[in-house]
């Protein structure tokens, strides 16, 4: 004999079920994103009197640079993954017709992607909703989405040609991704004194150290004079730790290294107040001497991750 099955446990298996895989699929579509050269065309907006020519150029590690030659490298600190890029002509008869270029840089990860679109920000812009965060001067306007850095750009600079572009670009960023996020971890950093569009990703080498990566910094004014606020997401405590024991060798502090609060005398770059917590390595870099309340922001910092 079998055991007997109650139809309400049945039922409540196949709900239990449903949910499950309503949540796989859901957790799909918000890291799914078009990123081959097919995918990323089909998403490129049709604009009234403007034709999207059928080459498309792609670019990888190998051959960067011969789109972009000497900056190729700093495309590449960032994980850089494949270049694709797509033109929009306008439909005109005669010479100097304009025309509209769409370079698209895939990254590794998001933080990438922000990282090498911070790198090549201004700190003065015409800031715009675009993507994650964009600017634009005159016919040129980027932006950054997920994994995907986005310059756009023209020979023309009427007003026309520029409308058009940040036009594609709106539309563009939006059917990628719907609502894009700036990365989480920039939200850790305290708003108090912190300078607009100062936040920066470094990849590798962070201070001039090999051993310190994937840091996150935020520039802060008080007085006339700055300072900076890291945080390092060594992506566990023993990758932390290790990047810390490293940190003491060069600096030849003899104290052992132990989650909590730290000062670490570095000859180049000033004695660094910080905190490690786990995965994280957050502190102030305070090269004016500032008179700060240091253990009020890194305790901040601490509750805001």
């Amino acid at each position: 004999m079998y055991p007997k099955i109650s139809l309400c446990k049945i039922t409540y298996y196949n709900d239990m079920m449903r949910t499950f895989l309503l949540l796989i699929v859901l957790a799909a579509a918000q890291y799914s994103f078009a990123q081959t050269a097919s995918e990323l065309k089909s998403k490129l907006p049709e604009i009234s009197g403007w034709d999207i020519d059928p080459n498309v150029e792609t670019f990888d590690q190998n051959t960067l640079f011969e789109r972009i030659n000497g900056a190729a490298g700093g495309y590449l600190l960032y994980d850089f993954e494949e270049l694709i890029s797509f033109v929009y002509n306008q439909v005109e008869e005669g010479e100097n017709v304009p025309y509209i270029t769409i370079q698209v840089y895939r990254h590794a990860t998001p933080a990438d992607a922000f990282g090498i679109y911070a790198a090549e920000r201004p700190s003065q812009a015409n800031f715009l909703q675009i993507g994650a965060e964009g600017y634009q001067e005159g016919p040129m306007l980027n932006f950054f989405v997920d994994r995907l850095y986005v310059k756009m750009e023209s020979p023309s600079s009427s007003d026309h040609v520029i409308k058009t572009v940040e036009e594609i670009a709106r539309k563009f960023g939006k059917s990628i991704r719907s609502k894009p996020k700036m990365p989480e971890i920039l939200q850790a950093f305290p708003t108090e004194n912190k300078m607009a569009h100062s936040e920066m990703y470094v990849p590798k080498s962070f201070l001039g150290h090999e051993f310190l990566s994937k840091a996150f910094t935020a520039v802060y004014e008080l007085s006339g004079k700055s300072y900076q606020v890291f945080i390092i997401n060594a992506e566990n405590s023993g990758k932390a730790k290790e990047m810390l024991e490293k940190y003491y060798g060069f600096t030849k502090q003899a104290d052992s290294v132990k989650e909590g609060r730290l000062t670490i005398k570095d000859r180049y770059n000033g004695d660094l107040e910080c905190i490690w917590k786990g995965q994280y390595i957050w502190g102030i870099l305070n090269d004016n001497q500032i008179p700060l309340k240091t253990d009020e922001i890194l305790k901040e910092v601490g509750k805001r991750l």
